[in-house]
């Protein structure tokens, strides 16, 4: 039993020193049906621990006719402990610091909220929790399932 738990702690350290080097980066999301428009998410990790996302909105389903609508968001990242999702999936905790959400030039409510998420990269695709919304996540309520309808490719 001690060996199993052993070999346990070892797979999941192994893991997570995997997942903070596989998402620095750039990320593409896919294009997704939002508040009548859809969306495009393209986000940057940095091994320091800082992000920026840029969210554009499109009238059509293949994201290629913008509306003109691009929210900037930036701040920092901290990988948190590991954890099992819901669905059965290695995962750990991202807390998310928002420094920056500027649309149109204009400075939006949103900067200086924390974000509590989960994070994975399964298939090269990289993962957010499946939150039931933007107040949740900025309550402290993590999700606990993955959301594999959404997600992003490394660019």
């Amino acid at each position: 039993m001690a060996v199993f738990v052993v070999a346990l702690v070892a797979t999941t350290q192994a893991h997570a020193a995997q997942l903070d080097k596989q998402l620095t980066g750039k990320w593409q999301s896919l294009c997704k049906k939002a508040s009548g428009n859809y969306l495009r998410i393209t986000s940057s990790f940095s091994a320091d621990g800082y992000y920026s996302a840029k969210s554009v909105f499109y009238t059509d389903a293949a994201c290629k006719e913008t509306n003109g609508v691009e929210i900037i968001s930036n701040g920092k990242y901290r990988l948190g402990r590991s954890l099992t999702a819901a669905g059965g999936e290695s995962a750990r905790e991202i807390d998310i610091d928002v420094h920056e959400l500027v649309s149109g030039g204009l400075q939006l409510p949103g900067s200086g909220q924390k974000i509590a998420q989960v994070i994975a990269i399964i298939d090269d695709k990289l993962i957010f929790g499946d939150a039931p919304g933007l107040q949740a996540v900025t309550g402290g309520e993590r999700p606990q399932k993955l959301n594999h309808k959404f997600y992003s490719r490394k660019q």
